[in-house]
């Protein structure tokens, strides 16, 4: 966990390594999501349900399969933009590595 109230270690190779393992940590944690159950809140207040399938590198696009929206209209496919999402639940609770 990283306290605020610590100064930050200005050794770049402390840093790079730091920021590695946070993003290892990251990458099993999507990891771990894919192919489970979720809710996805969007900014028109709609609620998605689908199956999580993955993330884009960048952040700016989440994979799903088997999405219904509302409507039941279903697709077996989707690209979600980030920008339009609100919250991404799974149900029951994951706990990440």
């Amino acid at each position: 966990m990283i306290d605020a109230t610590e100064k930050p270690n200005s050794d770049p190779k402390l840093q790079q390594v730091a920021r590695a393992k946070l993003r290892e940590l990251f990458l099993k944690g999507i990891g771990e999501l894919s192919g489970k159950p979720c809710s996805i809140v969007t900014y028109e207040m709609t609620s998605l349900n689908a199956v999580f399938a993955g993330w884009h590198p960048d952040g700016t696009e989440i994979l799903v399969r088997d999405l219904e929206t509302p409507a039941s209209f279903k697709m077996t496919t989707a690209l979600l933009r980030t920008p339009d999402v609100l919250a991404v639940e799974f149900e029951p609770t994951i706990q990440l590595p």
